[in-house]
């Protein structure tokens, strides 16, 4: 299977260690790695790696940091420019892989792919980084009623696959560009489903992910995020927005959170102006 790996980067220090696990697989991809358009000095050491490894690594300079979405549609488009006959593996920057992890992930999409032709995403089983137990199975669910992500089904519980390591074949949709951050994940798998993809998950292998660690220094991360889910849900679930509005706002207002009730409200009017 002719494999690429989509990489993103942005004032992070967890690239270099997610390259060097990718430069131990026992199966050799191709990295597309965007730079979002970092403003530290994170890049020189990877610029460095990617002349000194064997691991081969395309490097693609984002005009400006797009978000998450926008940068993976750019390694998507070139790798559908490129490579038009490869898959590509959406893969968080703080994940590490396990040597084999490559090996036996397509291993797996190559028998689903022999069983059926029915187009699929697949992803794998999430282990945290820093305290080695399984967060989830590769699928997580959005609860309709309030916006918020469970690891198991449940009542008014929508599926989708965890952005963070999800393999695409070479006709998979692209991303909407419309999410900086959160939420597009979601959105996506409703933009798979629409194309007559199945969401497919394995537990032959895992991942590692240290979640989190890039947005945590973001200081407008809530803004992000109660944007993102307010486009989400007048695209998928309209009706909705009033009950979603006003859990949202209960759960902060029990928690003393007063400031996180005026980002609510105040992203939710932008959404609606």
């Amino acid at each position: 299977m002719e494999l690429n790996i989509c990489l993103i980067h942005y004032n992070s220090t967890d690239t270099l260690p997610c390259l060097k696990s990718l430069a131990a697989q026992t199966v050799q991809a191709q990295v597309i790695l965007v730079n979002n358009a970092s403003t530290d000095d994170s890049m020189q050491a990877i610029r460095t790696f990617a002349a000194s490894s064997s691991l081969p690594i395309q490097i693609l300079d984002a005009p400006s940091n797009g978000g998450f979405a926008t940068g993976n549609n750019l390694a998507l488009r070139w790798a559908h420019q490129h490579t038009p006959n490869a898959w590509n593996l959406l893969l968080n920057n703080d994940t590490l892989l396990p040597e084999d992890f490559l090996e036996k992930f397509t291993a797996v999409a190559e028998q689903l792919s022999r069983e059926s032709n029915v187009p699929f995403a697949l992803s794998a089983s999430e282990y945290d980084y820093f305290q080695s137990h399984q967060r989830h199975s590769g699928m997580q669910f959005l609860s309709i009623p309030t916006g918020l992500t469970f690891y198991t089904p449940g009542l008014l519980r929508t599926p989708y696959l965890c952005g963070a390591c999800l393999l695409l074949d070479p006709k998979a949709p692209l991303l909407d560009e419309g999410y900086f951050l959160y939420y597009e994940d979601a959105d996506y798998a409703k933009r798979l489903q629409a194309a007559g993809y199945r969401l497919l998950t394995t537990d032959e292998t895992r991942y590692y992910h240290k979640t989190g660690a890039t947005t945590a220094l973001n200081p407008n991360i809530l803004s992000i995020q109660m944007t993102s889910m307010w486009r989400y849900y007048k695209l998928h679930y309209p009706q909705w927005i009033q009950t979603v509005k006003r859990l949202r706002i209960l759960e902060y207002f029990l928690l003393g959170r007063k400031n996180v009730v005026s980002i609510i409200n105040q992203t939710y009017h932008q959404a609606h102006a």
